[in-house]
């Protein structure tokens, strides 16, 4: 039940979620004939919706969580026992799909390989299960491996946890690999907007990771471009992934988990 209700109860907060919560307040006062009241409501709508779609709002949300654990040139990373790399990264080829589908945050996986063949360590730990309403048998960290392996990952240096459903869950099953392999100062690679919570998540089970961020979304393009004050889906989509990890930050912390 947490999973469904840690997975839909954000959903209400969302940029567009509220929005379109105010456009039905607003219209139901226009119903009753108190447009003066219903104007207030539909303009702040407008007002949030368009805010929150602009490129230079999503860049600056996005960024600032980002910057917290910058990536690094892989010379500078340091050299572990392992390397754990968490899920949420690519979808099962459930028909019509007939390939893995990678989604943005596959930097994730070939950071991993990356840092693999660099030398930096020598085993991979894959963290990452299926949500329960997802259709696909297979966990996501056995699609993982087969990437990783295409990339030049050798399969008797990977290890498979394949029923984690969230971060926490991510560092709480990752554990027990580690200790069988004797690792000791592992890499954690993930995205890095997901790195404050990931590794408060790691830190909180007792284990000190170094943290190799990758997938970074905001660039510095320098003084922001007219463009960037016209509202965008993808933008809309950033803004809420900010809210939502900020969200999930929030949590955490309530539960210790950090």
């Amino acid at each position: 039940m947490y999973v469904y209700l840690s997975k839909i109860l954000p959903v209400f907060v969302m940029p567009l979620s509220v929005v379109l919560l105010l456009l039905l307040v607003g219209l139901m006062f226009l119903r009753k004939g108190r447009r003066k009241t219903s104007g207030g409501f539909l303009s702040l709508a407008l007002v949030l919706l368009w805010t929150a779609s602009m490129p230079l709002v999503a860049n600056l949300l996005y960024g600032n969580i980002e910057s917290q654990y910058p990536p690094q040139p892989l010379d500078r990373v340091p050299a572990g026992g392992c390397v754990i790399v968490l899920g949420g990264v690519v979808g099962a080829p459930i028909p019509p799909r007939v390939d893995i589908e990678f989604n943005e945050a596959v930097d994730r996986v070939y950071k991993t390989a990356e840092l693999y063949r660099a030398g930096k360590a020598p085993y991979v730990i894959v963290t990452g299960g299926n949500q329960p309403w997802t259709k696909s048998g297979t966990a996501e960290a056995e699609l993982i491996r087969d990437v990783l392996m295409g990339w030049g990952v050798p399969e008797d240096v990977i290890f498979l946890e394949g029923s984690s459903r969230n971060t926490r869950e991510n560092a709480l099953y990752s554990r027990n690999i580690i200790n069988s392999i004797n690792c000791e100062q592992p890499l954690l690679v993930t995205s890095a907007a997901h790195m404050p919570r990931a590794l408060a998540a790691f830190n909180s089970v007792g284990l000190r990771v170094t943290p190799v961020s990758t997938d970074v979304r905001v660039a510095d393009t320098g003084f922001p471009a007219l463009v960037e004050f016209m509202p965008s889906a993808q933008a809309l989509a950033m803004t809420s992934d900010a809210i939502r990890e900020w969200i999930g930050q929030w949590v955490y912390s309530m539960k210790g988990w950090n």
